[in-house]
């Protein structure tokens, strides 16, 4: 199924809703009665997720790549070299979080050393921050969040949230932590959250 993302509030002149299948990207722009369609160059893989970040729109694809999409003047889309990192654990999936003025890359990961057994791998979250202050960009480790926490869902079709002092809205909130979301409805709603602080292990039966 295709994701999409609507890049500015519908009283904006500019707004626009984008919309993401595996070759093409659809975009109608608000008090328009046509979409128009962009052919996405990127081997039919899938895009993952879509972010607007300080004006850019930016998507990861399943290969974990980077891409930045231009609007105006004309359609065009880059991609976004990145540094590879040691990798100590096996990432399994990556989010892309705005989080104030920074972007981030959330991993779920697997503890090396505890493969092949994966009945009790360990699993923990390694959060970073895109530098593009340099080229490649590069992604540099956060041991805090300080008094961020982020909110995820193993649905990729539901979008990433940051959130400034969380105990502000709920008193068990904490800030530092990665919030994912229960998949089932019929989930207790006191626990519809499981949270991990950033860095984290636990292990999972």
């Amino acid at each position: 199924s295709g994701i999409g993302i609507l890049t500015a509030p519908f009283n904006s002149p500019n707004s626009r809703l984008l919309l993401f299948s595996r070759a093409s990207m659809f975009e109608w722009q608000v008090g328009t009665n046509s979409w128009l369609e962009h052919p996405l160059d990127l081997g039919h893989e899938r895009i993952c997720q879509v972010v607007s970040f300080k004006g850019h729109i930016l998507v990861i694809d399943a290969f974990m790549r980077l891409y930045t999409i231009e609007l105006t003047p004309q359609f065009s889309i880059k991609q976004i070299s990145v540094a590879q990192r040691s990798l100590q654990c096996l990432p399994l999936t990556p989010w892309l979080v705005v989080c104030g003025d920074m972007l981030l890359m959330v991993d779920l990961a697997i503890n090396r050393s505890s493969l092949p057994s994966l009945s009790s791998h360990i699993r923990f979250f390694e959060v970073f921050r895109l530098d593009f202050s340099v080229k490649p960009a590069k992604l540099v480790q956060m041991e805090k969040l300080e008094n961020h926490a982020l909110l995820l869902s193993l649905d990729r079709r539901n979008p990433a949230f940051s959130c400034v002092n969380p105990e502000r809205w709920e008193r068990k909130s904490k800030s530092n932590c990665v919030y994912v979301a229960r998949l089932f409805d019929d989930a207790d709603p006191e626990e519809a959250w499981t949270a991990l602080e950033v860095s984290q292990c636990r292990t999972a039966t």
